[in-house]
C-alpha cells in the first residue's frame, strides 16, 4: 500500500491541494450560480471571500511541502527521476503561490483599499 513517503502519491496529493483554488477562481471569474452567490452574497467582495481566498492560497505552499516531503525524508531508496518530478512540481506550486499573492495583493490594494474607480 502506498504511503505519503511514496514520491508519486505525494506528488498527486500535493497537486490536488492546488485544484480547489482553480475551481473557486473559475466560479468567481465566470460567476457560476448558485455557487457564486455563496461566495459573494453582496455586490462587493466580502470578508468571507477574503478568508476563502487566503485559505485557498495557503493550500498551494502546503501542497508544495507535501509534494517535496519524500525528497526531504531520509532512509529510503533513491529514485532520482521521480524525486526530480517532485522537486519541479513543488517549485511550480511555490512560484504560482508567489505570483498569485503579488498579483492579487496589488489588485486588492488598488480596488478595495485605494478604491480606484472602474477597477477590475
Amino acid at each position: 500500500m502506498p504511503t505519503s513517503k511514496d514520491p508519486i502519491v505525494s506528488a498527486l496529493l500535493g497537486a490536488s491541494l492546488g485544484v480547489p483554488f482553480f475551481v473557486v477562481n473559475a466560479i468567481v471569474g465566470n460567476r457560476i450560480e448558485p455557487f457564486f452567490l455563496l461566495i459573494r452574497p453582496g455586490l462587493h467582495t466580502s470578508a468571507f471571500e477574503y478568508l476563502l481566498l487566503a485559505v485557498l492560497l495557503l493550500c498551494l505552499p502546503a501542497g508544495a511541502f507535501i509534494t517535496l516531503r519524500p525528497v526531504l525524508v531520509r532512509g529510503q531508496e533513491r529514485r532520482p527521476a521521480i524525486h526530480l518530478l517532485n522537486g519541479v512540481l513543488a517549485t511550480v506550486m511555490l512560484v504560482f503561490f508567489i505570483v498569485l499573492c503579488l498579483g492579487l495583493g496589488a489588485d486588492i490594494y488598488r480596488c478595495d483599499v485605494l478604491q480606484i474607480p472602474n477597477c477590475d
